[in-house]
């Protein structure tokens, strides 16, 4: 039984991975697809079979089309753009990260959230990598103790070949939001304050600063330190971060990719009484599933149940808060304290 009549807008490179998962589901049907270049469109409704419209503009979508959902998968720039138009419009909104790309649109848009009463869900499917999961439930566990260091590096040399390109901060403003999300749903922190520094390697592919070094303050006392550079030469990370979670009895360490290891001693005076620590493994699954999959069932099931998922935007607030905050921090060149309240203005910086 049809659920959710869906507006789709933007299709670009990201669209198939939604598309993907939709289109296998019989509680969806795409009544839409909007993309400035219509021919963008048209590729995805030939390879996905969609018999839909397709559209130019938004506003003449919305004029036309009697639907309940709306997946905004456009750049950034617009995103407050199209997110508060549909809100306004009736919908329902899911959408690509970042939510947006200044504090006064995240204002704008939490703003339109709540006089609307629809909902707004970002879609931020690192936390849905089966080791992520396990490693936030052995660190609530207390097994390790509580952490207290978190560090997070990420090497790789990209060519996002869009508008992205030429932004001021080129990986911050667009990929680091998903190693801050991971970041803070790991140790189940929220962020307090940011020193960043920042910078352009020499012939770099971007116009801006594509590497960068930073210290996070969370609300649980743990640091979380960041170091990133889109255009490393050689020995990349994976895109999802090399991690080591320091802890008060015992350590964890994950490439992003294979295999997770901890070392632990059961207790605090173990280490002095000259015993050795106990470890642990979590191992990479042989069949790795799709983490955009888990993520749209986690979100088609917060919609139809009612409940709040944990990438609701009033959530995922706090994640693109640390962006922001970054950002000032770098152009101010101090540190810069993030507030987030729950009525207008919901984001501030200091």
């Amino acid at each position: 039984m049809i659920k959710h009549n869906i507006i789709m807008v933007g299709c670009g490179a990201i669209a198939f991975r939604w598309l993907d998962h939709i289109t296998k589901r019989d509680d969806c049907r795409i009544i839409a697809l909007v993309d400035k270049n219509p021919d963008n469109a048209k590729k995805y409704s030939e390879r996905y079979n969609l018999t839909c419209p397709i559209y130019e503009d938004l506003d003449v979508a919305l004029e036309k089309e009697k639907g309940d959902l709306l997946i905004d998968l456009t750049f950034v720039t617009v995103h407050h753009q199209i997110v508060t138009k549909a809100l306004k419009a009736g919908y329902n909104v899911f959408g690509e990260k970042p939510m947006a790309f200044t504090v006064e649109q995240v204002n704008k848009i939490l703003k339109t959230v709540d006089e609307t009463g629809k909902k707004y869900f970002v879609m931020q499917n690192r936390r849905f990598i089966d080791r992520v999961a396990k490693i936030r439930e052995l660190l609530k566990s207390g097994l390790l103790g509580a952490p207290t260091l978190l560090s997070g590096e990420i090497y790789v040399n990209a060519d996002m070949g869009s508008i992205r390109n030429s932004f001021k901060y080129p990986q911050l403003q667009d990929n680091n939001i998903h190693s801050f999300d991971m970041a803070r749903y790991l140790v189940d922190g929220k962020p307090k304050a940011v020193t960043y520094h920042s910078f352009r390697p020499k012939d770099s592919m971007y116009d801006g600063d594509s590497a960068c070094d930073a210290v996070f303050e969370f609300d649980n006392d743990v640091t979380y330190l960041f170091r990133g550079y889109n255009g490393a030469q050689a020995c990349w990370t994976s895109w999802d971060n090399v991690w080591r979670i320091d802890c008060e009895k015992g350590s964890l360490v994950w490439d992003g990719e294979g295999d997770v290891k901890y070392q632990y001693y059961e207790h605090s005076n173990d280490l002095f009484n000259g015993k050795w620590f106990q470890e642990g493994v979590f191992k990479k699954p042989d069949v790795v599933r799709d983490q955009h999959d888990g993520a749209l069932e986690d979100l088609f099931d917060a919609l139809d149940t009612g409940r709040t998922p944990g990438t609701d935007c009033k959530d995922n607030v706090y994640s693109i808060a640390m962006v922001l905050a970054s950002i000032k921090s770098i152009e101010e060149k101090r540190r810069v304290e993030i507030e987030v309240n729950d009525t207008y203005p919901y984001l501030v910086l200091k």
